[in-house]
């Protein structure tokens, strides 16, 4: 073989040992990859191993544990022997169960959210429960209560109005009530002057018209009463009005407003009757455990006042939870491991009801009522437990893997002996061509040389 023959084969076994050297190169980083990504794999198996469910306890009606998935829904589910808790979201409100929404949203007090519910007051007597009728519901349906109301309203109008001058101008409800306070004072001290005045003369012996006299004082006297204090005043300008000829007579609205005060006035002799000494004694509900739970809910998403109050119309106090949020326990357990949500937990030691107004006993605030932040890994009703789906889900996942991991190794692994085998020859080639090559070179050299 020729020296140029030679230098050619030698240069195409040297760039085929190169190309050999590299493709064994980049096996050998794959098969690191693989190793990489088995690990990785294993990672992952031994986090879901690790996995914990958050589970909720309750207890059946013989206190046997019962336990489940903790969600949302299974948290707002009443049931006896039952903590009570909350979902609360960022901005402080609780976050409440769809139908818990739409039942306090059709609600105007306390009673009607307790009977969607199911739960009922029961009276005493039933002339008790007759006239808490009466007081609870409107005119439309056969009660006495916007009698009150329109009461109110005719009050609060007074205290808002203004009033003419005598020269063309207003003054404020204020400056119209020191106005007539100081005449009927003036007019009360006339009256009275006169009727004593009356009095002696009819004493000794002077023929005086002594009724005219005690009527002018009569009425100077009521007149001056009702304007001891602004609110008697502001009662007294929205109960009466003057007629033609002079005379007060009564609104409207007063004489409905009678109604109300003569149901009222029974209500209250008939529970003294019976010796209650708080409004909670004259009745009962069917289910106290129950109402007290769901009184719970009203009071937090409405405020202590038991009539629906200006936060509870606005619904500035809850949120809806969207149903399939509701249902999901992975939702719940992140939400409760990132923060987004926290618990509350409900208490209640001597509930009572206190009564604001006198005149509206059935409207009260309640008492005794609280809401506690909680942790929720501190929640005595929780517990944790494996997650079997996941560990199962794992494990598939990391057969899988390791499997693929498995086949692809071993084709690198054939692919290595191929090459090394190959390698071994071309090398073998290599150091034979080399050599010849290095003989041939040293014949030319002798041959010149000779």
């Amino acid at each position: 073989m020729g020296i140029s023959a030679s230098q050619a084969r030698l240069l195409t076994i040297t760039a085929r040992l190169t190309s050999n050297e590299y493709e064994s190169q980049q096996i050998s980083n794959a098969k690191m990859r693989l190793a990489t990504q088995s690990e990785q794999a294993s990672n992952e198996y031994l986090a879901a191993l690790n996995q914990r469910q958050l589970q909720f306890v309750t207890y059946d009606a013989q206190g046997t544990p019962v336990t489940e998935s903790l969600t949302a829904n299974a948290l707002y589910q009443y049931a006896d022997m039952k903590n009570q808790y909350a979902l609360m979201n960022s901005h402080g409100q609780i976050m409440v169960a769809n139908l818990d929404a739409k039942n306090f949203e059709k609600a105007n007090n306390l009673t009607e959210f307790l009977a969607a519910y199911g739960i009922e007051k029961t009276y005493r007597t039933e002339s008790l429960a007759k006239n808490a009728d009466l007081l609870e519901n409107d005119v439309a349906h056969g009660g006495v209560k916007d009698y009150y109301d329109a009461w109110e309203e005719a009050i609060n109008n007074v205290i808002h109005s203004t009033f003419g001058d005598g020269s063309g101008g207003t003054i404020s409800s204020d400056q119209m009530y020191q106005i007539e306070k100081q005449a009927a004072f003036t007019e009360y001290n006339e009256a009275l002057a006169n009727y004593e005045k009356q009095v002696t003369l009819y004493n000794s012996g002077v023929n005086v018209d002594l009724a005219t006299a005690t009527e002018r004082l009569s009425t100077a006297k009521q007149n001056y009463s009702d304007t001891i204090t602004f609110d008697k005043w502001a009662q007294s300008v929205a109960a009466f009005t003057t007629n033609g000829a002079g005379e007060k007579i009564e609104t409207q609205v007063f004489k409905d407003v009678q109604k109300y005060y003569e149901v009222l006035e029974e209500f209250l002799a008939e529970a003294e009757d019976l010796g209650c000494t708080n409004i909670n004694e004259t009745y009962e509900y069917n289910d106290a455990t129950k109402a007290q739970w769901y009184t719970n809910l009203w009071y937090k998403m409405n405020g202590a006042s038991s009539d629906k109050s200006a936060q509870g119309n606005r619904a500035a106090s809850y949120t809806v939870l969207d149903p399939k949020l509701a249902a999901s326990k992975d939702w719940i357990q992140d939400a409760l491991e990132q923060g987004i949500v926290s618990i509350e937990v409900a208490s209640y030691q001597d509930a009572s009801n206190l009564i604001e107004n006198e005149s509206r006993p059935l409207t009260v605030t309640l008492q005794g009522i609280t809401w506690a932040p909680t942790e929720y890994g501190s929640c005595i009703d929780f517990t944790e437990v494996d997650d079997d789906k996941a560990v199962a889900k794992a494990e598939a996942e990391y057969q899988k893997k390791n499997n693929e991991i498995s086949a692809k190794d071993k084709r690198y692994e054939s692919k290595i002996k191929t090459l090394d085998t190959e390698h071994n020859a071309l090398q073998t080639q290599y150091e034979s061509v080399k050599s010849a090559m290095t003989k041939n070179i040293d014949r030319s050299f002798k041959t010149f040389s000779g």
